[in-house]
């Protein structure tokens, strides 16, 4: 499940800026990321992400249960995770064509559309031209649910914002 939230999370932040929603160029939003097993087992994951649709950029950082940060940039992630004491460097070679993505979304209600990616269907909720929620079953039957808040599009984010550091000690590992 973490690998299929991680992609997602990666396709999300990239077809926002690449979408006509509101002509975004930027995206910044404080996050709740609720996650319920089939047992019901709830997890709920905290925290800011940043986006900008220059050089594709986007980053996640959780702040609550575990502190973790998640850097995209041109395909390529960096999870920097300080509680394990390990950066994690991958690359997304399959990741669909972000424009097609949410070209592909289809309106279904009033400010509600869905687009399927990976045999996966999600539905994107928006609130006055904004991204207000994500939700969507993994193939795991986890029901997930993304609610996004204190929003603001097309600020000024520096691109300082998206250069990651790794401590010297910290484990590198490489995922292909």
């Amino acid at each position: 499940m973490k690998k299929r939230v991680f992609l997602f999370l990666t396709v999300l932040s990239s077809s926002l800026l690449a979408s006509g929603i509101s002509g975004l160029k930027s995206f910044e939003s404080d996050f709740r990321q609720t996650i319920i097993n089939d047992q019901n087992s709830k997890i709920v994951y905290k925290g800011k992400l940043y986006a900008k649709k220059e050089h594709n950029q986007a980053l996640w950082i959780y702040t609550s249960p575990v502190d973790k940060k998640i850097y995209y940039s041109r395909g390529k992630v960096v999870i920097i995770e300080p509680e394990l004491e390990q950066a994690i460097f991958a690359k997304l070679d399959k990741v669909p064509n972000i424009l097609t993505l949410l070209k592909q979304a289809k309106k279904i209600g009033e400010n509600r559309y869905v687009t399927t990616f990976n045999n996966t269907r999600y539905t994107i909720v928006l609130k006055n031209d904004t991204l207000e929620k994500i939700t969507y079953t993994d193939e795991l039957h986890n029901r997930i649910t993304i609610l996004f808040t204190h929003q603001k599009s097309n600020a000024n984010i520096s691109d300082k914002r998206f250069a990651y550091q790794i401590p010297a000690d910290y484990d590198i590992l490489e995922q292909r």
